[in-house]
């Protein structure tokens, strides 16, 4: 059974590792950094994901899980579109190869969260009415 931590330090290495194969498949520099950065972006978002859902589900309230996951969710998302403005506006890289990197990363990341979780045993925490 893969735990939260393995899932993390695969994403981590996955990024790092298709990062690498991007970098010796295409010699324009500005699209690899897009690769890069999106990676950095996409792992960023989703070690936060896997950080807030372990912060939530400490929580003993519904409310405060929501809270955490739900506030986690509109950060995230913030934190995803400003590095991405930073990529375009900040540091000048390629607009497609960043959105479609950061596309595939996030999509994949979030697929593999999601397969995680649906795997996970939440009945311990559940309460008796």
């Amino acid at each position: 059974m893969i735990t939260s931590l393995q899932l993390a330090f695969g994403m981590t290495l996955f990024a790092a590792a298709s990062s690498l194969i991007v970098a010796g498949l295409i010699s324009d520099i500005a699209a690899e950094t897009a690769v890069f950065f999106s990676a950095l972006l996409a792992t960023g978002n989703a070690l936060s994901a896997l950080l807030l859902s372990h912060i939530g589900g400490t929580r003993q309230s519904t409310k405060a899980f929501f809270g955490a996951v739900l506030g986690g969710m509109l950060f995230r998302m913030a934190a995803t579109l400003a590095g991405f403005w930073i990529g375009l506006k900040i540091l000048l890289l390629p607009a497609i190869a960043l959105a479609v990197a950061l596309l595939t990363y996030t999509g994949l990341f979030i697929a593999a969260e999601v397969s995680l979780w649906s795997r996970q045993d939440f009945s311990r925490r559940v309460q008796a009415s």
